[in-house]
């Protein structure tokens, strides 16, 4: 079969750059061509005719979305993966809305890009000599030896060659087998091991879990990924994932367990550093706003000195708001289209020295995998803050999208359950009135979290007879009395009166209400034509 012909659309070098090296391990796969833009790939498709297209989502003139359903519509043969940075359940939904073959998240490119095109191809009657499922299948049909002897003795070499720790035991807990990576993992030889029960490695606290695993066993269940702590032989405390499935007997009876330990304690110890740097992250953050909050009470204060006048006052405070906003727009964009891309470029490269040095160097091969996957996490993190800041489907696909993308990330975050009540026919709002509701939901949200010991919140919007009306609520504790009093009389604190300045940059109204069964906020803004404003794309971050 002839090259397999592969277009590059992305508006970012270095990731076209990181791509095309992926893509040089397969050596039948050639890049016939790089396009910048969504105009500019529907030329060179249509020039070049790519058996596939590489599309990123958020380009200059024509984003991807858009191209990918002109090209679909023009050149159906060719098959088109979606490549983006956004968040991966909304670019998911929206490359199968444009009739897309696949898509691939940016933070995967390393482990999913080749395999996906791949699959991609397989399901292509032209490209039969490709097909993923044709060649595994021949694989295991030509691993199958000829006599039962020779079986065992592959499984067998295959359990003692594992990294992970293999274990079976009897129904009553007694270890029946134990293989060398075991023997590595808790200290035991298999001649100490076999014969003696399973507690031998479960440490006192955590016996009741044996218990419900053998309940779970006796009844068929298999057991995965289930991460615990087991004690080695000289004392020493292990972080494990176990995975552990029923042995049955000829009649299908469960007459013991296999156990599979994978050591996870690199793992936990990346997970604690991740968690001791997102304290600090936040400590930062936190420090970082109370610098705002200051310098914004400071520039208040001298604000009343000079401005005598309340109306003034008020028009200073809107421009404040304004260009906060832009502020917060522009380091996001910056956030994703500098460091988020260029992380994504570095993860490709790591996977590119990952695959050179498994040959000759395999420690470092670990290394810079531990390395790619930290790459990962770090864009992840980037990619969430990029989208505090400023999120971007609120220019992309409006109010409820991104409300509902801030409540799920926030339910992640800190446990609160939020529900959101938005009539599916509800439409689009101007952008300014879209990110003035999401700025007071964010913040509600926020004080919700922070301030009220509510597990739970609840947020009502609808269009009402001339107007939005939008509502929050908790279950919290409350505001007490004279705090109540004086955020009515004195405007309330910095989070508050910001509310309050944007509702009334709209002409709107807020009111408080706060007792022993919760706190909520109500807002009211007039709008002088309710029909739905259509949606128009925005260029979303990719």
């Amino acid at each position: 079969m002839d090259s397999l012909r592969i277009l590059l659309v992305d508006d970012h070098e270095p990731v076209r750059r990181g791509v095309r090296s992926l893509l040089s391990s397969h050596a039948d796969w050639l890049v016939c061509g790089e396009a910048v833009d969504g105009i500019d790939a529907i030329d060179k498709a249509k020039a070049l005719r790519p058996n596939v297209v590489l599309m990123d989502i958020s380009m200059p003139r024509m984003n991807g979305l858009d191209a990918t359903q002109i090209l679909r519509r023009d050149l159906p043969d060719s098959k088109i993966v979606i490549v983006s940075q956004n968040d991966p359940v909304i670019a998911c939904r929206q490359a199968s809305e444009v009739d897309a073959a696949a898509y691939v998240a940016k933070s995967s490119l390393s482990d999913d890009l080749v395999p996906t095109i791949e699959k991609v191809i397989s399901r292509d009657p032209k490209n039969g000599s490709h097909s993923v499922g044709a060649t595994a299948a021949h694989a295991v049909s030509s691993w199958l030896p000829s006599e039962a002897e020779d079986r065992l003795r592959h499984m067998a070499a295959i359990i003692d060659s594992s990294d992970d720790g293999i274990v079976s035991k009897s129904l009553d807990g007694v270890i029946s087998s134990w293989n060398k990576a075991a023997e590595r993992l808790f200290g035991y030889s298999a001649e100490e091991a076999i014969g003696r029960h399973i507690t031998l490695i479960i440490p006192s606290d955590r016996r009741p879990e044996e218990a419900m695993i053998l309940e779970r066993l006796k009844r068929g269940e298999r057991v995965e990924h289930f991460e615990t702590v087991r004690v080695r032989k000289d004392g020493g405390m292990l972080d494990v994932s176990l995975t552990i499935s029923p042995i049955k007997d000829s009649q299908g009876r469960v007459i013991g367990a296999s156990k599979i330990a994978r050591d996870i304690t690199a793992q936990k110890r990346i997970e604690q550093t991740l968690r001791e740097n997102e304290q600090r992250l936040r400590a930062l953050t936190d420090a970082l706003e109370a610098q705002v909050r200051a310098r914004t009470m400071e520039l208040e204060r001298r604000n009343r000195e000079v401005l005598h006048q309340s109306q003034k006052l008020r028009e200073l405070s809107h421009r404040l708001i304004r260009i906060q906003d832009d502020e917060r727009r522009h380091i996001a964009r910056e956030l994703h289209d500098s460091a988020g891309q260029i992380l994504a470029a570095l993860g490709m490269n790591l996977a590119t020295v990952v695959r050179n040095a498994k040959l000759n160097a395999p420690e470092l091969a670990r290394l810079v995998e531990e390395s790619e996957q930290m790459v990962r996490e770090l864009s992840q993190e980037i990619r969430t803050t990029s989208y505090l800041l400023h999120p971007p489907l609120l220019d992309e696909c409006g109010l409820s999208e991104s409300l509902l993308w801030f409540i799920r990330g926030l339910k992640e975050r800190s446990g609160l359950e939020v529900t959101l009540a938005i009539p599916d026919d509800f439409g689009r709002l101007t952008p300014e009135m879209e990110l003035v509701i999401f700025r007071i939901v964010q913040e509600c949200l926020t004080n919700v979290h922070r301030h009220s010991g509510s597990r739970v919140a609840a947020i009502e919007i609808e269009r009402g007879s001339g107007n939005i009306i939008l509502s929050v609520q908790d279950e919290g504790s409350g505001i007490p009395s004279e705090k109540l009093l004086e955020i009515e009389s004195q405007g309330g604190g910095v989070g508050i009166r910001g509310m309050r300045e944007r509702v009334l940059q709209c002409g709107g109204e807020m009111a408080l209400q706060s007792g022993a069964r919760g706190t909520k906020i109500s807002v009211s803004f007039p709008v002088a034509d309710l029909r739905p404003v259509e949606e128009v794309p925005g260029a979303a971050l990719a």
